[in-house]
């Protein structure tokens, strides 16, 4: 059966404008701490400190200058960040649709695979976008490359690569796995290709530009931390989040009849864990499926001396790069959703991988486990959603989270000073710690003056900084993480915090003498010379060598402005 392999243009808005959309509606649930998790590091740079010196950037330079510039260009708003998250999600859902239209050859299929991953966007944190971006980026120019072999070619793939280096570390070094394979099955697609000339100077291409991009930045950082020390910090700190084992092993616990309504007579969504773990595992297999296909097609070319088809080398590329990743990164089933687009490219393709059968029972059969996957698929995306979104009072929400948006400062949306100002003992006793968060958040931002800092620390203290406009001290906020304790590192944050102004110690979790256990030096320095501000529970800490200059509303907190 000839399947059709274009889209109309108009196909490709309407992506475009449903993501946009549903980005837009969602946001209502986005403004949380992790969607802030690069924004501390934009303060800093625009409060005119130094990476690599005054703070020990986490390992996402390049997302930190674009984040630096759009609140430069927002003026300190954040729906800056936002738009950039939306910009690249947006694009990436464009690039999938484009990507499944050509591995699946039917629009059809792949506008159906692509909607479910938009209605999943509606629940996903905006904060996964450079993997939702990139990833796909990398395979399709793969797929490029492997049509027909190029210096060209080979240089935009080492773009890519290079780029996304300097998004995130990780991902750059996933992209070049996958960078390797794409070269090695152009020498199986493209037998003219295999000349060990050709394939050297389109690696050396491909190793050149991505050296290009990444050289200017590796100079700062010799020059200022040291390579070979940033190096080995950075490794250090990704193996804190990789997956304390394979997330395939969940697989064998894995009990897909959880998602079929038995009894009660009547049709019900699924629990949301439920429906959430389903897409999880779907995200695993779906790509391994994908990949044993295509292995045992390239096996049996091999085997009657036939050359690997451009079909095979895209369905290998992509689904062997989505099982990597889903090794690497799944750390915890939500995190499915960093692989949505290429999930969504490999389901178009395992939609109409059946009808590419000869016609009989078989292919009757695969059609409809197909479909009947796609539908309990539809059903998981939607139920894996949080029912609030849909609530009248969600949506009259809505308005309120623009306005926190669009504010500048951002602290006056997020905690007006009115507000706190007004807040006394009986109130603060009564508050809940989110909002007690939020009044001392206002209450640094009011009581320090530009030149003073703050010591931030907690599981996900991102927002902090940002809010309180003030850049953080000690170099780094991964403190509860025990990130660089070791003696030596220890003794780099401890030297900074002795020249610093730092009138306060917040945590956004558990008190901060806690999170400073495997930091002696620190941990002694805060003992010494800090105090904890009573009723916060050890999560405030007030420096006391500095003197107030007033009194923070009803409470009478000690002002430093």
């Amino acid at each position: 059966m000839a399947l059709p392999y274009r889209a109309h243009w108009s196909l490709y808005a309407l992506v475009g404008t449903l993501t946009t959309a549903v980005l837009a509606y969602g946001v209502v649930e986005q403004v949380f701490d992790t969607n802030f998790y690069v924004l501390w590091e934009a303060t800093a740079l625009l409060a005119g400190d130094h990476p690599y010196r005054d703070f020990f950037q986490t390992g996402w330079p390049l997302l930190t200058a674009v984040s630096t510039l759009v609140q430069w260009l927002s003026g300190y708003r954040l729906i800056g960040e936002f738009v950039v998250h939306w910009t690249f999600i947006v694009a990436s859902m464009v690039i999938a649709f484009h990507m499944a239209v050509r591995l699946s050859g039917s629009p059809v299929a792949s506008l159906a695979s692509v909607l479910v991953a938009i209605v999943i966007l509606l629940g996903a944190p905006t904060f996964q976008f450079p993997k939702m971006f990139f990833y796909p980026c990398a395979v399709l120019a793969g797929w490029w490359y492997m049509e027909r072999p190029s210096v060209r070619r080979a240089a935009a793939l080492g773009a890519i690569a290079g780029l996304a280096f300097l998004f995130r570390h990780d991902h750059g070094l996933y992209i070049g796995v996958a960078s390797v394979l794409a070269f090695a099955l152009a020498r199986l697609i493209v037998p003219a290709s295999r000349g060990w000339r050709g394939a050297f100077r389109d690696a050396t291409a491909y190793g050149l530009t991505a050296a290009a991009l990444l050289a200017p930045w590796a100079v700062v950082v010799q020059v200022n931390e040291g390579l070979v020390d940033y190096v080995r910090t950075r490794a250090a700190w990704g193996e804190t989040w990789a997956p304390a084992e394979s997330p395939y092993r969940s697989l064998v616990d894995a009990n897909p009849l959880r998602m079929v309504p038995i009894g009660g007579g009547e049709f019900r969504l699924p629990p949301n864990d439920t429906a959430v773990e389903w897409l999880f595992h779907l995200t695993m297999l779906v790509p391994v499926f994908i990949l044993g296909l295509a292995a045992y097609t390239v096996l049996s070319r091999m085997r009657r001396g036939e050359p690997t088809s451009l079909d095979s080398g895209r369905c290998l590329l992509a689904a062997a790069l989505a099982t990597f990743i889903a090794e690497r990164l799944l750390r915890q089933p939500s995190y499915y959703q960093a692989l949505l687009p290429l999930t969504a490219v490999l389901g178009a393709r395992l939609l109409t991988q059946a009808w590419r059968a000869e016609p009989g029972i078989r292919r009757a059969l695969g059609i409809a486990a197909s479909i009947a996957v796609f539908l309990v698929t539809t059903v998981a995306a939607i139920a894996s959603l949080d029912r609030d979104l849909f609530a009248p009072s969600e949506r009259a929400e809505l308005r309120n989270v623009y306005g926190q948006l669009l504010a500048a400062p951002p602290i006056d949306a997020y905690q007006p000073a009115e507000e706190a100002r007004r807040l006394d003992a009986a109130g603060w006793e009564e508050a809940g710690e989110d909002f007690r968060l939020k009044m001392l958040i206002r209450y640094m931002h009011d009581c320090t003056t530009g030149g003073d800092r703050l010591f931030v620390t907690g599981s996900t203290p991102y927002q902090v900084g940002y809010l309180a406009e003030r850049p953080i001290a000690g170099g780094h906020l991964q403190w509860a993480h025990g990130w660089r304790s070791d003696p030596p590192h220890e003794a780099q944050s401890l030297a900074l915090l002795e020249r610093q102004s730092v009138p306060f110690a917040v945590s956004t979790h558990d008190p901060v003498f806690e999170d400073l256990a495997a930091y002696p030096r620190i941990l002694e320095h805060f003992t010494r010379h800090y105090v904890e501000l009573e009723g916060t529970g050890g999560r405030l800490l007030i420096d006391t060598r500095r003197r107030a200059t007033s009194r923070f509303g009803r409470l009478g907190l000690p002002c430093f402005s």
